[in-house]
């Protein structure tokens, strides 16, 4: 048989009807023949396809039709000298097609020798068109660094692990990757090749994993939350196939402070809403009714004082002295609150002695306690000094004092006292009266549990003293407590941090 590839111009004509034409044109690869001056006599198929052009348009054109510019001089010299040579060339093109789109081929270009096997009748070449695995490496290229971008950028931390197994069971995780974040997590350089038990201070990962197990979209997945250096973390692991898992930790300590900040500002909103509606109750009754029966007494003073004996107008005016003191307390804690309300209640300490601040409060309560027949005492020995602001102390324990006259029978006691500790100075407000219900005392200092209760002489009462208290006593960073038996009296107990050389 002839020599197929001997002088392809007669070739192809004796092949044009023949099977091989067919099975060149099933080719996937591109085919073109070309004679020795690059003239090109047979494309197959897939070449029009890929290029666009017909056989009839390239058939008799030269090669240099496919030229995209990309190539330089040099690299087509090299390429013909190769194959001129008798030697088989193998590269990579960029070529242009018929309508301008530059494509990347992987191609091997043969010479075709006649039948004396030393002279080049042509040549084959065999390409394939790589553009769309070039694409897609590129593609791959630009989605793994983005990957590495996201994985070393994340806000949490990633960890890829290696399972590591015994008896089917995982019983622990071999750090293969960790990103940056990893790292200020749990401040620490290296995890490549730890073990996952060690970083997280976990030992039992079977247990871990068989407590913390979900389906989610039909795979497994483990989220936990736990404490590591201090931090509350927040952990979700799952699988990547095969032996290898991926473990996110978030550090949420933050998230948890600002939901605890939160509630506890929820709290204190409702004890504000609670404490915003006592007051208004109180200046809608408690301020306007002592002021009725003031009116209502001095009105019967100066209508008939002739017609009324000396007995009468005695009690009328110890009903207008009485009223006119519970008012005037009333308006001073009122005046007190509104202050705490628009932040003007800023403490300034300095060094006040006890007994001294004591003894001004008896004189200020001396005649209500004699006129209810309540024996107020002092034990605060001289020298005993706190550094607090001077006009809170002295309204907290005017206040407390003025509770324990209320709540106190004739004949009881008020004493204030003090204690002095390596670390603390305590002064003492303690009465013989009627004392505290213990489900009370917990809630004592707070208007939102409604606790206000009458004297023994049925002096009305409203909690706001208390309230301001301890809102005065916790701008001075002391502390306030009480501690109480019914039908036995109160003690109610201040305590400060004691002045440094004393």
């Amino acid at each position: 048989m002839q020599n197929f590839w001997a002088a392809p111009l007669n070739i192809l004509l004796m092949i044009d009807g023949q099977q091989l034409v067919k099975a060149l044109d099933n080719s996937e690869g591109i085919i073109l023949i070309a004679e020795p001056d690059g003239t090109i006599v047979f494309v197959n198929k897939t070449f029009e396809k890929v290029y666009g052009y017909s056989r009839e348009e390239v058939t008799g054109k030269k090669t240099s039709i496919l030229k995209s510019g990309f190539h330089s001089n040099k690299f087509y010299s090299e390429l013909w000298d190769t194959i001129k040579s008798g030697k088989s060339w193998s590269g990579d093109f960029v070529n242009r097609t018929k309508s301008g789109e530059i494509i990347s081929e992987k191609a091997s270009i043969s010479p075709i020798f006649s039948d004396n096997n030393v002279d080049i009748s042509g040549y084959v070449a065999v390409k394939y068109n790589i553009s769309e695995r070039k694409k897609l490496k590129a593609q791959l290229e630009i989605k793994e660094q983005l990957f590495e971008k996201l994985f070393e950028n994340s806000p949490v931390g990633i960890f890829i692990l290696e399972a590591e197994k015994s008896e089917g069971q995982i019983i622990d995780f071999r750090i293969e990757q960790a990103n940056l974040k990893s790292s200020v997590i749990f401040n620490r350089i290296s995890f490549i090749d730890q073990k996952l038990s060690s970083v997280i201070k976990i030992q039992n990962i079977q247990g871990l994993l068989r407590d913390n197990k979900t389906v989610q979209q039909g795979e497994d997945v483990y989220e936990w939350e736990d404490v590591c250096k201090g931090k509350i973390l927040e952990f979700k692991l799952f699988g990547l196939g095969g032996t290898q898992y991926c473990l996110l930790a978030t550090d949420v300590s933050t998230k948890v402070k600002m939901e605890n900040r939160l509630k506890d500002s929820e709290a204190h909103l409702r004890e504000l809403n609670e404490t915003k509606d006592k007051i208004f109750s109180i200046i809608a009754h408690d301020l306007r009714s002592p002021f009725q029966t003031i009116i209502g007494f001095a009105s019967l003073l100066s209508d008939g004082i002739e017609e009324k004996s000396i007995p009468q107008i005695k009690e009328m005016a110890r009903q207008i002295s009485n009223m006119s003191e519970q008012t005037y307390k009333l308006l001073d804690d009122l005046l007190t609150w509104s202050k705490s309300q628009l932040g003007q209640l800023k403490p300034v300490p300095v060094k006040v002695d006890g007994k001294i601040l004591v003894d001004k409060c008896f004189d200020q309560l001396g005649m209500v306690a004699e006129k209810k027949g309540v024996n107020l005492k002092n034990e605060v020995p001289e020298g005993v000094t706190v550094r607090v602001d001077k006009d809170m102390l002295e309204f907290v324990i005017r206040n407390l004092v003025h509770n324990g006259i209320k709540f106190t029978r004739k004949g009881g006691n008020v004493r204030c006292f003090s204690e002095v500790s390596e670390n603390e100075v305590l002064i003492h407000v303690e009465d013989t009266g009627i004392g505290i219900q213990e489900g009370k005392q917990d809630r004592i200092f707070s208007l939102s549990g409604n606790l206000s209760t009458n004297g023994t002489s049925e002096e009305a009462g409203t909690g706001l003293g208390l309230m301001l208290s301890k809102q005065m006593i916790d701008l001075n960073h002391g502390k306030i407590r009480v501690t109480s038996e019914p039908g036995r009296g109160s003690c109610f107990t201040v305590a400060f941090e004691k002045l440094s050389g004393e």
